[in-house]
């Protein structure tokens, strides 16, 4: 195989008997092992009847195997050895692919491939994993990408596989089983009896392993997988036939955009893969300089950004070109001319005719990456390869250089390609959430999204198909004079020596400090500077935040289009403020503002934990109504004066020598000029140390088409300093995340987004963060949160010594990684730079350090910060997002009611029990905790408790309990019956640790003590602050100023 000099894995490419393609590739540097195995086979092969099967069946293989029948063996398995694991479905492949500590990269294997020799595709999964993908499906509604994806789905040949629903629900498969006589199981199974062969399938393997090891652990797992021959629709034709094209679509979106897609379609051209036809006109349509598509639609205030590429990645016999143009409202009102733009520009190229020296310039520079290519971590190896080696046309000499080499000029493959970019041969989506002149009324069926087409005016199809289309101010890119020539290595006399871990600094004075590290582990002729000036003014106010950023974002605009001159640091200085841009900017910014209101739910979450919690977050919606008192002339000012005072750190690292470094810093001081910044003016990050107690924040989501609600549950443990009780937190976060997940996710099906991290910033405490996002009604959820954190403390005491130890090592060979390129070291550098602690060996002490600790002090610390009963100072903040398609209750209901007659009472109503009355479901549980203590034996199922509850009067008409037709939704109406009666033994204990009357800001207090925040920045007046880290170490310069 063609293989890069500075490529120091070793590869190996072998067909096993089976059929099944593997690559096997040794990386001696890596740390972690990964595989990926990809099945040449997805929603394509999806009958009509069952849309979304392959989907539905990706998830059903996780559910356990003939050799390890758990369902949770695997997950749990690659999460106790330092790794993650997950999949994917898309139109033509289904992916399965993992990422795990070295040393148990056989057993990660061998889970690996019985699903795809032995899986147990349990029955009694079904009805589980349906609800997993409806929830995921349920999560990607108010996804403007899918939306959009799936009306040109529509807009298609029905009878073509693109035309069909990828993602599945659970209307699409088992109600659609069940209209059309299926069984849907039986169909499954026939599924996976077809298509999973090995005749389809490739196998990537990367870890630091012998190649011969790799290969026997391949052949001796993979090789039963039973080959039922190759099932691959290759001539599929295209969807886009003539009458699905010279349309322009209107797309009623859920976001505040305006998006352009041109779209193309063009032949497979797989097999072109050495002359890469595509891409010749993609670096002309997508140039980004004077003269260029964007250049000229930025200059109009048409566009802030346009995109430009075939997808290639999984299709069988067509392709789709796209140019993709982020517009302005006014740009999206100028559409048609744009379009002028855009043909105008492609005439330009006909004219021209293919230029060889411009392949001539794109293969130069592929060679320089594909000569000086620097490692990737060993799971993005191993999805590239399974993606290369599905390409049946590239030659296997070429797998490791297919993208990073041209083999040719070929003047008629890009002539061919280019003319299917033609008026003839397009359509145009026009996304937007109102769209001015036109009404949307034709709805798609899955997303529920708005549409109307339209078919595009002769008119216009007759100018743009015109040979004089000429549009002034469009040309067509120079040559490149910028293409480097010498690749010549500084520090050949350092390589072979102990690699230094840390820069030096070489300079110091009260505005600037220079950090310098020579390359001595790469021997590559990269390098990486990093230059951060701290101004005292740029997030002092919300305007001043907006203006710095703005600055910035026009700022890049302009230097994206001189790249020529990008080195000349006097534009940060001299730039002048542009009526034009700075309106395009402005209007971009409202609407981003607006959506973040659309964000998903347990995102917003994260959000309004920022800030409630941190000094530096600014409210979305205050930074949008600073917008309207930002003017040309207060931007230019504030532009003018922002590098009056600074203090400048600037980060060297790579194929530099000192000299170099040193003249770089002295023009960098030369060219800003600045007033010293002294110390207390340097904008230091600070964090509210929250004081100890229970606090709620609850909100409605904006969006109100949104079915999800979230729960995002932040408990405080020890401050970031102390550093063994941030390895405590590490060492609990990989435990507690496969419980957590396989408790609320998998068992109970709150969601499909479930999450539990440890969350460390630069200043502050550390904190466990448990996070759900799903239809259930946030006070529910909390329930399941409040047993898990019980329930997880035994699972502590009952974890055996070789579990502990499995951890910990784990975790200590993360610690241990060494860093893959001259990028990624000096990005770890330039953190401990810029945060100012300086603590380059944090990552050696951290590892030392884990492998100090003893598995009785993770119990320790539980009982200290996360058990509400034991915890001296529990300190908790919750954030909930609450769907408006669930029954939310009253503030008066929050200061009445306890926590579980609030998620009892949600579920009935999501039954359909709206005339019960809360005070009486409030009294029927308390009747109900009182029985359970007296006979805990008679009440410890979640059936007999909803049989009961179907016998008691909840209302003053006498109205009785009645399940719903969701079996799901009964089932959580049981299961939070049997919490709420069973809460005192869990978080019944809670003792109120708050010694602080919130009541006088207008918070509330409720009856099981936790504090309900109103206004939040009320509550932030009230907390005292977190500063910054100490330095690791007192700063010497190696050269005086």
């Amino acid at each position: 195989m063609e293989k890069s000099a500075s490529d120091t894995n070793d590869y190996r490419l072998i067909r096993l008997p089976n059929n099944l393609v593997v690559m096997c590739v040794q990386d001696p540097a890596t740390e972690n092992a990964a595989a990926a195995l990809s099945v040449n086979v997805g929603s394509n092969m999806d009958p009509v009847e069952l849309q979304g099967l392959a989907h539905f069946l990706e998830h059903m293989l996780f559910m356990g195997t003939e050799k390890y029948p758990d369902e949770d063996e695997y997950k749990k398995y690659i999460s106790q050895h330092s790794g993650n694991c997950n999949a994917s479905t898309n139109f033509s492949r289904t992916r399965y692919y993992f990422v795990v500590a070295n040393d148990a990269f056989e057993g990660a294997l061998d889970r690996l491939s019985s699903f795809f020799t032995s899986p147990l595709l349990k029955k009694d999964c079904v009805d589980r994993e349906l609800c997993a993908v409806d929830s995921e499906y349920k999560g990607l509604l108010n996804n403007d990408i899918w939306r959009s994806y799936q009306i040109g789905c529509k807009l298609s040949d029905p009878d073509h596989p693109n035309s069909k629903f990828m993602i599945g629900n659970i209307e699409t498969l088992k109600q659609s089983a069940k209209d059309h006589g299926l069984d849907l199981y039986e169909e499954l199974l026939k599924f996976y009896n077809k298509y999973y062969s090995s005749d389809i399938m490739k196998l990537v393997v990367c870890g630091n392993h012998p190649l011969d090891q790799l290969v026997e652990w391949t052949v001796s797992k993979f090789s039963d997988v039973k080959s039922r021959g190759d099932s691959v629709q290759r001539s599929l034709g295209h969807p886009l036939s003539a009458e699905f094209l010279g349309k322009v679509i209107h797309v009623e979106t859920v976001n505040d955009v305006h998006e352009i897609d041109i779209s193309f379609p063009v032949p497979d051209v797989k097999a072109m893969y050495r002359s890469d036809p595509f891409d010749y006109i993609s670096h002309f349509l997508g140039y980004k300089g004077e003269g260029s598509i964007i250049a000229y639609l930025k200059q109009q205030g048409w566009a802030t950004s346009l995109s430009v590429g075939a997808d290639t990645a999984y299709n069988y016999g067509f392709y789709q070109f796209t140019i993709s143009v982020s517009a302005t409202p006014e740009g999206l009102e100028h559409y048609e001319d744009i379009l002028r733009v855009v043909f105008a520009y492609v005439q330009m190229l006909l004219s021209s005719g293919p230029q060889e020296w411009v392949q001539q310039e794109m293969a130069s520079m592929t060679k320089i990456d594909f000569d000086n290519r620097t490692k990737s971590r060993a799971l993005v190896v191993a999805l590239g390869y399974t993606h290369l080696i599905h390409n049946e046309y590239v030659a296997p000499e070429h797998v490791l250089s297919k993208d990073c080499a041209y083999e040719k000029f070929n003047y008629d493959d890009i002539l061919h390609c280019l003319s299917f970019i033609n008026p003839d041969n397009f359509r145009v989506f026009l996304c937007a959430a109102k769209h001015k002149s036109t009404e949307c009324l034709e709805i798609e069926p899955y997303f529920s999204a708005a549409y109307h087409v339209d078919s595009i005016s002769a008119d216009l199809l007759r100018e743009l198909a015109s040979d004089t289309m000429h549009v002034e101010g469009l040309s067509l890119p120079e040559r490149n004079l910028s293409i480097p020539d010498d690749f010549s290595i500084n520090n050949t006399n350092m390589l072979g020596a102990a690699a230094v871990l840390r820069p030096t600094l070489l300079k110091l004075n009260d505005n600037f400090e220079l950090w310098f590290k020579q390359d001595d582990q790469f021997s590559s002729p990269k390098g990486n500077i990093s230059l951060g000036i701290y101004v005292p003014n740029v997030n002092s106010s919300p305007q001043n935040n907006i203006m710095s950023d703005l600055y910035c974002k026009m700022l890049n605009s302009k230097l994206l289009e001189d790249l020529h001159n990008f080195v000349r640091a006097e534009r940060l200085k001299s730039f002048k403020v542009d009526d034009t841009q700075l309106s395009m900017h402005i209007s971009k910014y409202r609407q981003n503002y607006a959506n973040i209101a659309n964000d998903p739910p347990s995102q917003l979450c994260a959000v309004y934990k920022r800030y409630i919690t941190s000094t530096s977050e600014w409210h979305h919606q205050l930074l949008e109504s600073e917008l309207a008192k930002i003017t040309p002339a207060k931007l230019q000012a504030h532009i003018d004066s922002l590098f009056d005072v600074t203090y400048t750190k600037m980060c060297m690292v790579g194929n530099f020598d000192e000299t170099e470094a040193l003249k770089v810093a002295d023009n960098v001081q030369t060219i800003i000029k600045p007033t010293p910044n002294l110390g207390y003016n340097l904008c230091q990050p600070r964090e509210y140390n929250i004081a100890p107690g229970y606090y709620v924040y609850q909100m409605q989501l904006p969006n109100e088409d949104c079915v999800n609600s979230a729960v995002h549950s932040s408990i405080y443990c020890g401050p970031i300093t102390d550093k063994r009780e941030t390895a405590i937190l590490e060492i609990l976060e990989a435990l507690v995340y496969d419980s957590f997940f396989s408790q609320l996710r998998t068992k109970h099906q709150l969601g499909y987004k479930v999450a539990a991290l440890c969350s460390i910033f630069s200043v502050g405490r550390s904190e466990l963060v448990l996070s759900v996002e799903g239809e259930s009604n946030p006070m529910y959820v909390t329930l399941h949160i409040n047993k898990f954190i019980h329930d997880m403390q035994q699972s502590l005491l009952d974890m055996s010594d070789e579990q502990f130890s499995n951890r910990v090592q784990s975790l200590v060979k993360q610690y241990q990684e060494g860093v893959k390129s001259i990028s990624h070291e000096a990005g770890k550098y330039s953190v401990e730079v810029n945060n100012g602690t300086y603590d380059f060996g944090k990552k050696i002490a951290m590892a030392k350090l884990l492998q100090s600790i003893i598995k009785e002090e993770l119990l320790e610390f539980w009982n200290k910060y996360i058990n509400p009963s034991t915890a001296p100072a529990y300190t908790r903040v919750d954030v909930q997002m609450w769907s408006t398609k669930i029954w939310r209750p009253t503030e008066s209901d929050i200061k009445t009611y306890p926590v579980k007659t609030l998620a009892l009472y949600g579920c009935l109503h999501s039954e359909g029990n709206e005339a019960l009355d809360i005070g009486k479901v409030d009294e029927y549980i308390t009747t109900a905790i009182a029985a359970h203590k007296e006979h805990p034996e008679t009440s410890d199922s979640a059936d007999l408790l909803l049989a009961d509850l179907k016998s008691a009067s909840l209302s003053a008409s006498g109205a009785m309990y009645t399940t719903g037709e969701s079996a799901e939704r009964a089932t959580h109406t049981g299961t939070a019956l049997e919490l709420a009666i069973k809460e005192h033994e869990t978080f019944g204990n809670y003792a109120d640790v708050s010694h602080t009357n919130f009541a006088t800001i207008g918070m509330d207090k409720t009856p099981d003590g936790l504090w309900l925040m109103t206004d939040y920045r009320k509550f932030q007046a009230t907390q005292s602050m977190y500063g910054s880290e100490l330095p690791a170490e007192v700063l010497v310069p190696k050269y005086s100023s």
